[in-house]
């Protein structure tokens, strides 16, 4: 970790930095070489262009005052074709010469001297021209004849040799800067893409260790996580395991609440009614306390009724007696009739463990509630089918619906302690609701012993409510 932590401080702080010197001292490096570089070459162009002006200078002057010569001794006009067609190319030359005299050129004073006696000598010729050609033949012979024009011609091949040996030293001498100049940058790119190849080995050898930190990192993490999730696991199994205890407490509870009122309530009801029995036996028929006894018989026989109904509620002993289908169906028969209400069912005959089926019909028995209670349902649909290797009960009603997650945010038990149960069999519980589409509570629980059979359980013959697909009329 703390190599971590200066790997990070190192690349944020030296190499990252480092790394944007480097790329902007070769970039100058390679730009100032490159400048350098252009303007030796510029000037190495202007000394050749320079030497090669003036030979081409040279050279038209030399063939004009050829052709000047052979006319005047000749008097052939033949002669002056190679003056005419050097006389434009002159001309341009001497342009030429006249612009590299405006340069920075080391020869600038002596072309600037060339032009001018350049020009010079062009006058001079064409003057001996026009003099043969008015008539002034003598005239134009002797100035031939003279030194000037050959002193001017021998003045101009010297300057013309000056700036050439002058240009051609420059050159040699840009030549050698250029070389060292490339020299120079070359070692100093090498020496920066160096330092970078340095940096960026060290740079991988940070990230390697980074990389090893990081996977010890998320091992260290992984094996905390693994420890928590062991315990998180552990810790569950545990409430599980506590809450499934208390469930049972709680059901063994209300056995033995029903077993005590069926023994202690239910023999105090059923003594009474038997003294009423005797003392309306006693008495004559138009005795006047005939009808207080009657009544009292009455409340009695609610009083047994009520006891029988608490009784059944905390522990249905027809679930041990009858069975978990047909349970259910007297069930959903007796709630339609309190509740006033349509309960229809299509309850297959299974053969469940006993946990499994109380579960299954505390589930039936709090949905049923929910759906009188709050839901203000009209029509409840109630099915108990076996689909391959599990058992899937619905309950499905008509009333104003809810949002499940809201509820269950909001502390909902009764959801809540359907799930634990379905959990706690190993199955799982789905409510599907909402506001004004009614509710189905789907519960799903593995078959421990497969269904003894599929058909739909018959109503008993007293009661039209119960049986598969009927509805129980209120």
């Amino acid at each position: 970790m703390a190599l971590l932590r200066w790997g990070n401080l190192t690349t944020n702080r030296v190499f990252g930095p480092a790394a944007i010197v480097l790329a902007l001292l070769i970039l100058v490096v390679s730009e100032l070489g490159h400048r350098q570089l252009t303007s030796l070459n510029l000037e190495r162009e202007a000394s050749v262009k320079a030497q090669i002006t003036v030979g081409r200078l040279r050279r038209s002057l030399l063939f004009m005052e050829s052709a000047t010569r052979g006319y005047l001794v000749t008097g052939r006009s033949e002669y002056l074709e190679p003056y005419f067609q050097q006389a434009p190319i002159l001309e341009t030359t001497l342009k030429t010469t006249e612009a590299l005299s405006l340069e920075d050129l080391q020869s600038k004073p002596v072309l600037v001297q060339l032009a001018k006696m350049s020009r010079q000598k062009q006058s001079v010729m064409q003057e001996m021209i026009r003099l043969f050609q008015s008539g002034d033949r003598l005239v134009a012979l002797v100035l031939l004849e003279t030194d000037e024009p050959q002193r001017m011609m021998m003045n101009i091949s010297d300057l013309i040799d000056q700036i050439i040996r002058q240009e051609g030293a420059d050159f040699s001498v840009a030549g050698d800067v250029r070389k060292r100049s490339a020299t120079v940058s070359r070692v100093l790119i090498l020496v920066l893409v160096a330092a970078a190849l340095v940096g960026a080995t060290m740079l991988m050898r940070l990230g390697g260790a980074r990389e090893r930190d990081r996977v010890v990192h998320m091992s260290q993490l992984q094996a905390e996580r693994d420890l928590l999730e062991e315990e998180v696991t552990r810790r569950t199994a545990e409430t599980v395991a506590l809450a499934l205890h208390m469930e049972r407490v709680r059901e063994d509870e209300r056995g033995r609440l029903a077993r005590e009122l069926h023994d202690e309530l239910g023999g105090l009801l059923t003594a009474a009614k038997m003294d009423v029995a005797r003392i309306r036996k006693r008495l004559p028929e138009t005795a006047s306390g005939n009808d207080l006894l009657l009544h009292l018989n009455q409340s009695l026989n609610a009083g047994i009724a009520l006891k029988r109904r608490i009784i059944e509620d905390l522990r249905p002993s027809s679930l041990a007696i009858l069975g978990l289908s047909v349970t259910l169906v007297i069930y959903c028969r007796e709630f339609a009739q309190r509740a006033e209400m349509t309960v229809s069912t299509n309850i297959a005959d299974v053969s469940l463990p006993d946990d499994h089926a109380l579960t299954v019909y505390r589930i039936v028995q709090e949905a049923l509630t929910n759906a009188a209670k709050y839901a203000a349902a009209k029509d409840v649909h109630v099915s108990m089918v076996a689909v391959d290797d599990r058992l899937e009960v619905r309950v499905v009603d008509d009333g104003i619906g809810f949002d499940p997650q809201i509820a269950e945010s909001r502390g909902g038990r009764g959801l809540q302690g359907m799930r634990f149960r379905v959990k706690a069999c190993g199955g799982d519980l789905h409510i599907w609701s909402s506001p004004g589409n009614g509710t189905s509570v789907i519960a799903t629980l593995p078959l421990q012993i497969c269904a003894q059979g599929s058909a739909e359980i018959a109503p008993p013959p007293q009661s039209p409510a119960a049986g598969t697909g009927h509805q129980a009329p209120v």
